[in-house]
């Protein structure tokens, strides 16, 4: 069963899997779309998600007076990967049945000249695999074309990496189980070390240092090199692979199975790995003199805390014009002056007993217990952190109303002022006695404004492109005219670009059958996206045809 990391994502996967079998390549088609707008650190309603993938909205019975789920663009975008590769597979879906030009892991690797492991290293980041029905009725990994042209322009430069890596000569992978031996010799404290400090005089990444290490000792079993540091790590050289996979959701069975250990060791690796994880995590907090002194009782058990809201005076009046989201935010309650003190009072006491038994932690003999209480005190406090967010989420839409000009959106305002919100939660001294809406609101209006400058400044930068409107203006006309060579070209233009891309670049550009510029704005609301992503469509498709068509393009101008 696929592991997801949103229960959101879990349940619409859970419903799609039952579903007519006809709509699962729309289903994968929108999956590309939600992954070619949304991005790894932004946060996005579970309503527009589902809207996107399954065109059905939320009642507005069932949402009536529930706050909106948020979900991360992290987790957001590897439960979709696993989304589209349990639909096609769970619908067995056959080859010929996927209009798009498609790829099997080993073409996919001839095509970009790198290794298998790669494609596997790209699939986790994003990278969408379908799972097909080939002519012989097994299933095969396959790749739509779509998806990897959205991959690599997300990743032009993980791919051109990729592709100019150089394998390791005999004479480098005997020079590093020289150097590891050394190393050793002297004392070094565990595998990590070793191939940090290796990694770092030859230039080379720590898992190629580990896997030459490994096959040197898988070779010569009597004379190891990795089972004479101490430490978990030591054994096979895969307790940051056991790790890695154990947070995508694998079982300790599956690990065991896998990588050939018992569930025992794969338990005192995960154990380790997590102890190690959460020493190296910094909390920070504001400490107050009375948290080593009061009972935590009296802090945590709070009664301003259970009931912190103020009565409401009457209804509350929604400004006009809002959207729906706006408005369902101003019905929440807001804090008074006691129970606001209580809840920073709260979180910042959580953290301080997180922060304190995290001090105390010993990696190599921490138990599961000790850490849980650690990720249950973070937990809480993000929880506290939340309900203080929500009762002065009113604030940031006030104050974003007020900095909204001709060419600002509304919706980007708030969510900017929506992180300096969980900035100012985080950095705010309850103990000086002041009230919390006078530094956030001084918090949010610093963080707006220079928003405004970073934007004047964006658009400034990309103010320019009149010269390659005049070109592919000019190559239009010209091709009206009938030169043979110049639609050529201008088709090979075209076909170089994802179709969104190209479909950005015609409108922007008056080249669309309507002859008229568009503006961003205009063009974000036929694709569905903000007019920044336009902005940025539009300067990655200009960037991708001067590096790639630059000499026919002086030819153009000359």
């Amino acid at each position: 069963m696929t592991a997801y990391r949103t229960r959101e994502i879990e349940h619409l996967a859970y419903e799609l899997g039952r579903g007519p079998r006809r709509l699962c390549l729309r289903h994968l088609a929108q999956i590309e779309f939600v992954l070619s707008v949304t991005e790894a650190r932004g946060r996005y309603p579970a309503d527009f998600i589902r809207h996107a993938l399954t065109g059905v909205r939320a009642s507005r019975a069932a949402s009536e007076g529930a706050h909106p789920v948020l979900l991360r663009g992290d987790d957001l975008r590897q439960d979709l990967t696993r989304l589209a590769e349990a639909i096609s597979e769970g619908f067995r879906l056959p080859l010929g049945a996927v209009s798009q030009p498609t790829h099997t892991v080993a073409e996919l690797a001839q095509r970009f000249a790198v290794s298998t492991k790669s494609i596997a290293r790209w699939r986790q980041r994003g990278l969408v695999a379908w799972k097909v029905v080939g002519p012989d009725g097994r299933l095969r990994v396959v790749f739509a074309e779509g998806g990897v042209r959205r991959f690599v322009a997300e990743n032009t430069g993980l791919v051109q990496r990729a592709g100019s890596f150089s394998q390791l000569t005999e004479r480098e992978q005997t020079e590093i189980v020289r150097r590891a031996r050394a190393l050793i010799g002297e004392g070094a404290p565990s595998v990590n070390a070793v191939t940090r400090a290796i990694a770092s005089e030859l230039g080379r990444a720590r898992e190629t240092i580990r896997l030459v290490l490994k096959r040197h000792d898988e070779a010569r079993p009597h004379d190891p090199i990795l089972g004479r540091v101490s430490g978990p790590q030591v054994v096979g050289g895969d307790c940051l692979s056991i790790w890695e996979a154990y947070q995508d959701g694998a079982s300790l069975q599956r690990l065991a199975e896998r990588f050939d250990r018992s569930v025992a060791d794969v338990y005192g690796i995960v154990t380790e790995m997590r102890a190690h994880a959460i020493k190296s995590r910094p909390i920070a907090f504001m400490a107050s003199p009375e948290f080593g002194t009061v009972a935590a009782s009296e802090i945590l058990e709070d009664p301003a805390a259970a009931e912190p809201y103020a009565r409401a005076k009457g209804r509350m009046s929604v400004p006009p014009g809002l959207p729906a989201y706006f408005r369902e935010v101003y019905r929440a309650p807001l804090l008074h002056a006691e129970g606001e003190r209580s809840l920073f009072r709260q979180m910042n006491y959580l953290k301080y007993e997180a922060d304190r038994l995290r001090q105390g932690l010993c990696p190599e003999s921490a138990t599961a217990d000790e850490l849980d209480r650690i990720e249950a005190c973070l937990e809480r406090a993000a929880g506290v952190r939340e309900q203080i967010a929500r009762a002065n989420l009113r604030l940031v839409i006030y104050i974003a109303r007020q900095h909204v000009g001709a060419h600002d959106d509304l919706f980007e305002l708030v969510s900017v002022g929506n992180v300096a919100l969980l900035r100012a939660i985080e950095l705010f001294d309850y103990t000086r006695g002041f009230k919390f809406s006078t530094y956030a609101s001084w918090t949010i209006r610093h963080r707006l404004a220079r928003h405004a400058m970073e934007v004047q400044r964006q658009r400034t930068r990309y103010q320019t492109g009149c010269e390659d409107s005049l070109v592919i203006a000019s190559a239009t006309r010209e091709i009206e005219e009938g030169d043979p060579a110049l639609h050529e070209f201008v088709t090979r233009m075209s076909a170089a670009l994802p179709a969104r891309d190209w479909f950005v670049l015609r409108n922007r550009f008056g080249l669309s059958e309507s002859r008229r510029p568009k503006t961003l704005a205009e063009i974000g609301e036929q694709i569905g996206v903000s007019k920044e992503r336009v902005r940025q469509i539009q300067a990655r498709a200009l960037t991708q045809l001067r590096r790639d068509f630059g000499q026919d393009v002086e030819r153009l101008l000359n």
